[in-house]
């Protein structure tokens, strides 16, 4: 089975990565994993002032923030069955992208928590995640 794993830095994201290796011989072993890190694009008018170079920099450094960390807890655990996509722009469509891209069956995502209420006033890419695919999605609070 291939299976996306949206990492975002974020705690949520270490624990979503630990449920996986708790559970590595339904989610790691014999599967292929396929971590997926979207940064925040530059916006245009922004973007318009800058070099190519600077920007192409500045996705480089923002992506090793949230890569490298991701990368140590995937050894400690000894998961190397995974591949890294890079992407930028906005969070849900970019893993959707993804996700439909590379064919998964299982898109693994860390969220807040924060319930239906919650979600519902502060809007949330998992909920966007969850509502515009038809892919299995696993949440992992």
């Amino acid at each position: 089975m291939k299976i996306l794993i949206a990492i975002d830095g974020s705690s949520h994201t270490q624990k979503a990565i630990e449920y996986l290796a708790r559970h590595r011989n339904m989610f790691v072993d014999g599967n292929e994993l396929v971590l997926v890190h979207v940064c925040i694009g530059v916006p245009g008018h922004v973007a318009r002032h800058l070099s190519k170079g600077v920007i192409s920099e500045y996705y480089t450094e923002e992506t090793a923030k949230v890569i490298d960390p991701v990368k140590a807890l995937l050894a400690n655990h000894n998961i190397a069955n995974y591949t890294i996509e890079q992407r930028h722009g906005h969070a849900a469509e970019e893993i959707l992208k993804a996700a439909e891209a590379a064919k998964v069956e299982l898109i693994v995502m860390g969220t807040h928590g924060h319930g239906i209420f919650g979600r519902a006033l502060m809007g949330s890419v998992a909920t966007k995640v969850v509502a515009e695919t038809d892919i299995s999605v696993l949440l992992v609070q």
